[in-house]
Parts: structure tokens; C-alpha cells; sequence
């Protein structure tokens, strides 16, 4: 009898657990933190069918786990107990550097780590690829008459290698931008942009940090670099960096802190903001994240300007727009080919970041 009674006294006490968890959950989730931080979007609950029984509780399973009480605070320990006591990141995309500094790796963004001791070469056939490619849209532009340049962005470890851990050695001499470029430049016309030294001229003359510590991205002194160098190019005339107004404000963004669940333990960086660089007064349009930024700067540079972008064409907007009578910048989410007949553009500009570059084994404009 007593063993019976002692039985029940643990099943009641287990569901006590579970629901008690849960009851307490639905009383105080309104005064906790439920912001995503983990730069994807929730799993959302699934809807039950019999055509998809054999799949939902795996669906039900992801979207529980996306949801579960007390998730954010739960990753947050984990994470603050991982940085903090065994030095370390708690996710496998986010590299703790030195100093406060954190860096990206991930296989969906061409392995940003392998990039940087140059263990991911393209191949002699993906070379060919990439160049049959990029001739091909550039033939088809130009016979529209479209000029072509392509933009890439280098990745902050390059620009900060000393930062990096010290177990990843120094960066690669050769590494697939690199080898890229040069073969480019050996075997096609093809106009590129590439501002490493640009950067590290900027990094070596000024006290200001050209990347954010937080977050993958270069803030929007690296940006007007960046813009700089493609203006060039272009053959336009940006206003030199050092005849700008440089103001320090708070950072907007910190996509690798948020990896952690950290941001607000770990948000001790700071932006700035630029001005003098505007002579013709720029008007927005439009501004979508992920779709289309629309720009408007009467008495400059009269061509159209088609920009395909990622996000580091977020520190570069402003400063590009502000050198053409009309811009059109799109994501490469919201990419389609009929907009380069709707927008009839004079310069085609594909920007993209470093990691990304792989893709320009499936960009082909026909």
C-alpha cells in the first residue's frame, strides 16, 4: 500500500512539474523577453491534416521547441555560462575572437573559416563556370546597353585577422576571392571592385572601426569605403572620407551577439554616422529590407543605377544614392530578370559580400 501511495505521490509531483511550468509560463510570459534572436524566423505551429500525419509530430516537435517557456532565458545561461566560464561560443556559426570580437562561420555562407585558410579553392571547372557566367550577363547587358561591374565586399576576419583566435593561424595568402579575381582579370574584361586595400588603408589612418565587434556586417564607415571605391569606378567623384563629419551614435544592429542571446550583455559597440557626402539632396522612395530600395538625388550623375544587393549594401545605400539621378537596389531575394527590362537601367551592379560568392555559380543573366 505504501509503495502504491509513494507511486502516485511521484506521478502527481511529475505533473505537477510539467504543468506547474507551463501555468507559470502563460502568468509572466508578457513581462519576458520573447524578441527572436537567432537571426532565422520561429518554427510556426503546424496545421494537423491526415493527408501529413506521418509528418506532423516531427513538425509539432520543431515548432514546441521553437516555443518552449523560459526558451530565450534557458539559451541565454547556456550561452553566458559557454562565454563566460569555458571562453567559448555556445553556437557553432559564432567564433568568439579576441577583445570582445565575434566572428561568422557557417557552411550555408560558403565557410567563411575555410575561406580564410584558403581550404575552399574553387575548382578549375567552377572557375570556367563562373566565367562563362559572368561574360554571358555581361553580353546580354551590354547589348541592352548596360554597363556591368561586379562588387564584393570582403569579409570582416580579413580585415580584422588579428582579432581572430589564435588557433586559426594567420589568413591564407591564396583564398577564393583572391584566386577569383585573378583569374577574372586574366581571362575577361569584367569590371570589379574588390576594396581590401581600401579598407585596410582606412584601418591603418583612422581610430574608427571600419566593422562592427558584434556583427557580421561593416558599419557605415566601411560602407562609404566601400561606396567610394565603386563610385570610382564609375567614374564619379565621392567626397574623400576625410572632408566628412564623422559622428559616433549607437549601433542598430549586432546579428552575432544575437546568435548568442547576448546582445544586451554584450552591446559595448558603437556606430557612426556620416555627413557632407550629400550635395544633391537624396529623396527615398522606397525602402524594403528584403525587397526594393528606391532613390531619387536630381542633378547627379544622370545614369540609372541597378544595384543586385545583400546586406552590406545596407552601409552603402545613402552614399550610392546620392551620386545617381535614380537608384534601384533590390535583394537578391526579390531578384527577378524581368526588372532589369522594367527599370531599363544604364549600370548593372551585382554587390555581394565575399561568403556569398558561390552564387555566382548560378547567377546568369539571360
Amino acid at each position: 500500500m505504501r509503495e502504491e501511495i509513494r507511486q502516485k505521490i511521484w506521478i502527481v509531483t511529475f505533473f505537477l512539474l510539467i504543468c506547474g511550468v507551463h501555468l507559470f509560463w502563460l502568468a509572466v510570459r508578457n513581462r519576458i523577453d520573447l524578441e527572436n534572436y537567432e537571426n532565422r524566423a520561429s518554427v510556426e505551429r503546424p496545421v494537423f491534416s491526415f493527408d501529413k500525419i506521418e509528418e506532423f509530430p516531427a513538425e509539432y516537435e520543431a515548432y514546441y521547441n521553437d516555443h518552449l517557456p523560459f526558451r530565450n532565458g534557458l539559451i541565454r545561461l547556456n550561452s553566458e555560462i559557454e562565454y563566460y566560464i569555458f571562453q567559448n561560443s555556445s553556437n557553432p556559426n559564432v567564433i568568439k575572437g579576441k577583445d570582445g570580437w565575434l566572428f561568422y562561420n557557417s557552411s550555408v555562407d560558403d565557410n567563411p573559416m575555410e575561406t580564410y585558410k584558403g581550404l575552399n579553392l574553387f575548382t578549375e571547372e567552377e572557375l570556367v563556370k563562373i566565367k562563362d557566367n559572368l561574360l554571358h550577363s555581361k553580353s546580354v547587358l551590354e547589348g541592352k546597353g548596360i554597363e556591368f561591374v561586379l562588387f564584393i565586399a570582403p569579409n570582416k576576419e580579413r580585415i580584422y585577422m588579428e582579432k581572430m583566435p589564435d588557433y586559426y593561424g594567420p589568413p591564407a595568402e591564396c583564398y577564393r576571392t583572391k584566386q577569383l579575381i585573378a583569374y577574372l582579370e586574366e581571362n575577361t574584361d569584367i569590371r570589379i571592385v574588390y576594396p581590401y586595400e581600401d579598407l585596410w588603408k582606412a584601418k591603418e589612418n583612422r581610430e574608427e572601426l571600419l566593422y562592427y565587434r558584434l556583427d557580421t556586417h561593416w558599419n557605415y564607415m566601411g560602407g562609404y569605403i566601400g561606396s567610394y571605391a565603386l563610385a570610382e569606378e564609375l567614374g564619379i567623384s565621392m567626397v574623400p572620407l576625410e572632408e566628412l563629419t564623422v559622428t559616433e551614435t549607437e549601433p542598430t544592429i549586432c546579428d552575432l551577439a544575437d546568435m548568442l542571446n547576448m546582445r544586451k550583455k554584450l552591446n559595448t559597440d558603437r556606430d557612426f554616422v556620416l555627413s557632407g557626402y550629400d550635395r544633391y539632396h537624396v529623396t527615398t522612395e522606397k525602402h524594403d529590407l528584403i525587397g526594393e530600395y528606391i532613390y531619387h538625388c536630381q542633378g547627379a550623375d544622370p545614369r540609372k543605377l541597378f544595384m543586385l544587393r545583400d546586406s552590406f549594401a545596407d552601409a552603402m545605400d545613402d552614399f550610392i544614392a546620392a551620386q545617381f539621378d535614380e537608384s534601384y537596389m533590390v535583394h537578391y531575394k526579390s531578384f527577378s530578370q524581368e526588372l532589369i527590362d522594367e527599370q531599363q537601367p544604364d549600370i548593372f551592379v551585382y554587390e555581394t559580400v565575399e561568403r556569398r560568392i558561390g552564387e555566382l555559380l548560378k547567377f546568369r543573366i539571360e
